[in-house]
């Protein structure tokens, strides 16, 4: 039996070792504070410049809430998580059969709260990559899981924004601007025009992809972005450390051929996966709009409408463009703000039969200030409380091991000490991709191996494990990350 590659998680060399937990902390507290300071500016709004007024006025609309809707919103979010569940099964199990659907789960939590608790999501990969590890699944397969979860997510990200721009190209040119009320600088008063951050965001978000595959099979332009964008960063003051990020881009980049290859080699499972973050995407995005049912936001009798689900869906397609301009933890503060205007004249008045009648209840704004609130909570609180308790409670394999530094460099570094691995199993997928299973089975019997394998539906018998003896026959060195030069 070939002996298990061993893999421990450290800090960035020549660096300090830092604790996640007290990275975790202040994250925590920066949350916090930002959260409690939107929710003082939302119900400074919605009561009309009386805090008091305003707590009120959502507090009423919360406690008054259609109770079916508000289970729909509940059920919604743990469809989601339970999606995700079923896409980390998915990925594990093109590695081994012994991985199940409530350790996906668990993992999907945990990778929720880190996300939430680290500054632009930064901390959940690794987190993950981790849990995966004490499941049972080898390091380098998990960090391959990781890197093509990023790829298909940014993909289906993409493809829903496109759709967003062309169904609501017309509507964008409505959304308000949000306007920092009494203030003026150089003759600026404050406001901020959401069309240029939206189409600023879409861009961003397809950069991250485009940029990636443009340095992947463009050697012309993967060195003209490590010598001269790099350097040009580098003398305006812009990066701190141009030799350290020029590494750090050339192993994603490596990491980005070697995993976009692996998904070619599936492409069933790779379909499938997309159509499933899209999935998460259109529950997730449909939420502001079954708070608006939940809280009577939209007139007097007026049930479910596709064509508004639609609109809110899409609005939050521009909601995640420009929030994630701002990479701070769960987006506290700025999520808040660009709802704010992104739903700016979605909802409409309240009303309540009175003993003078029917009277306004609650105002567009306050509807939308009270829709925040509880799309917040759905989206946000509540995930953050219930990930914290499973991240804080749930074990596995492997207790008593160290707990990485969550972060985007211990990622990056992750996949630096798996490359090599990694390679060679992507290249050894595809190139025996069009193999039918009764010659994977032949190879699996040769080779006497279990439970790791080849992407059969059956026992996956480790690319890596299967063809290092015969790779060694080519090469005895390990495969080097290639330099910009090469």
């Amino acid at each position: 039996m070939a002996k298990k590659e061993q893999f421990i998680f450290e800090a960035p060399k020549k660096e300090k070792p830092k604790s996640s937990k007290k990275t975790a902390v202040f994250s925590l507290l920066l949350v916090t504070f930002l959260t409690i300071l939107s929710l003082v500016l939302s119900l400074y709004s919605a009561g009309e410049g009386d805090i008091q007024k305003g707590f009120g006025i959502i507090g009423n609309a919360l406690a008054n809430g259609d109770p079916l809707w508000l289970a729909v919103i509940a059920g919604l979010m743990f469809l989601s998580y339970c999606i995700e569940a079923l896409i980390i099964l998915v990925f594990c199990r093109l590695y081994t059969r012994k991985y199940y659907f409530h350790q996906g789960l668990a993992n999907a939590m945990i990778g929720a709260f880190y996300n939430n608790v680290t500054p632009g999501a930064s901390g959940g990969q690794v987190m993950q990559v981790y849990t995966m590890k004490k499941q049972g699944i080898e390091v380098s397969n998990a960090a391959s899981i990781m890197v093509m979860w990023f790829i298909l997510y940014q993909t289906a990200l993409i493809i829903f924004d496109v759709f967003a721009l062309i169904f609501e190209w017309n509507d964008i040119w409505s959304i308000k601007s949000f306007k920092i009320e009494n203030f003026s600088l150089f003759g600026w008063d404050g406001t901020i025009t959401m069309l240029p951050l939206i189409i600023l965001g879409f861009a961003v978000n397809v950069a991250v992809i485009l940029l990636l595959f443009l340095m992947s099979y463009s050697h012309k332009f993967h060195n003209f972005i490590m010598h001269y964008g790099i350097g040009f960063l580098a003398k305006i003051k812009i990066l701190k450390k141009p030799d350290k990020t020029r590494e750090n881009l050339r192993i994603q980049v490596e990491n980005f051929k070697i995993e976009l290859r692996r998904l070619q080699a599936n492409i069933p499972v790779t379909i499938l996966i997309v159509f499933l973050f899209l999935c998460i995407l259109a529950i997730r995005f449909s939420i502001p709009y079954f708070s608006g049912l939940a809280l009577n936001a939209y007139g007097a009798n007026e049930g479910f409408r596709f064509d508004r689900l639609n609109d809110a869906c899409f609005r939050s397609a521009f909601h995640q463009m420009v929030s994630g301009l701002v990479p701070l933890p769960g987006g506290a503060g700025i999520s808040e703000i660009v709802y704010n205007s992104m739903f700016n004249g979605f909802f409409v008045e309240t009303y309540a039969v009175t003993d003078t009648g029917l009277s306004i209840i609650r105002t567009p704004s306050a509807n939308v200030m009270s829709t925040q609130i509880l799309w917040r909570i759905a989206t946000f609180y509540f995930v953050l409380i219930a990930s914290g308790i499973v991240a804080a409670f749930y074990h596995s394999r492997g207790q008593g091991e160290q707990v990485p530094y969550a972060s985007r460099q211990t990622f990056v570094d992750l996949q630096l000490q798996t490359y090599d691995q990694r390679k060679l199993s992507s290249e050894t997928l595809y190139e025996t991709r069009q193999l039918s299973r009764k010659n994977i089975r032949k190879t699996m019997n040769a080779n006497s191996l279990n439970d790791y394998g080849l992407v059969t539906g059956d026992d996956y018998i480790g690319p890596y494990e299967l063809y290092k003896d015969s790779s060694k026959k080519k090469s005895k060195k390990a495969v080097p990350l290639p330099s910009d030069e090469d």
